[in-house]
């Protein structure tokens, strides 16, 4: 019994925060090829990266493709002998010529020729006949005008009505640096023992009784070094 051959398959979808330019970037250096020619798998759509395969192979392409952030799917390939099978019992008579469409060839074909291909330089417009919107009919504007700089220009603005104040005739300002706070709490003073006995040590002193002693880092050889 023969072998089942499957499919590798990239519907350009590409792995969760992966960018695009990085991940042909990284399938070139995969299969060692320029990045130029990947583009056109990146364009959409259905592309067989590499067809008609044993399932051992078709998963080390997947395990490749998809570490440089490329979600690959395997489907079975339309050659392999299980989907031979389901179409054996079909009665119309086959066709002498190739049963793959060219759109087949294209997509089972494990590399697309882009000789003919360029890159556009970098701002140019790619669209080639742009179509060109018709301009906006504007209606007569000569009677208007500009405000100058920093005019209300909303006529009749609401005014917000003014806050009603009381009486506050008996009412008085402090002198600077008052305290303004009538009858504020005191402050316990925190209690401290007897310290007579403790005494300051010299500026600079190291006060930690046997320090560790410090490692010296070790400077390597550098005497074949120079600034020349």
């Amino acid at each position: 019994m023969s072998e089942e051959l499957f499919d590798v398959v990239f519907f350009g979808i590409l792995q969760p925060g992966k960018d695009k330019e990085t991940v042909i970037q990284n399938m070139a250096a995969v299969f060692k090829t320029d990045a130029a020619k990947l583009a056109p798998y990146f364009a959409g759509g259905r592309k067989v990266i590499k067809g008609k395969i044993n399932a051992q192979t078709a998963e080390k392409y997947r395990g490749a493709l998809e570490n440089v952030g490329m979600v690959i799917k395997i489907e079975a390939s339309a050659s392999s002998p299980a989907t031979t099978a389901e179409t054996t019992g079909n009665s119309q008579p086959a066709d002498t010529g190739s049963s793959e469409t060219p759109d087949n060839k294209a997509e089972e074909g494990s590399a697309i020729d882009t000789s003919g291909i360029s890159v556009a330089p970098v701002g140019a417009d790619v669209i080639e006949n742009p179509v060109e919107p018709p301009p906006a009919k504007i209606d007569d504007i000569s009677s208007i005008t500009m405000a100058e700089p920093g005019v209300d220009v909303i006529e009749n603005p609401v005014r917000p009505a003014p806050q009603e104040i009381g009486d506050i005739s008996d009412l008085t300002v402090a002198e600077p640096g008052s305290d303004v706070l009538e009858n504020p709490p005191q402050v316990e003073p925190q209690k401290i023992d007897d310290i007579s006995d403790l005494s300051l040590a010299e500026p600079g002193v190291d006060i930690i009784e046997n320090p560790k002693p410090r490692e010296k880092a070790k400077i390597p050889d550098t005497s074949e070094l120079s600034l020349d």
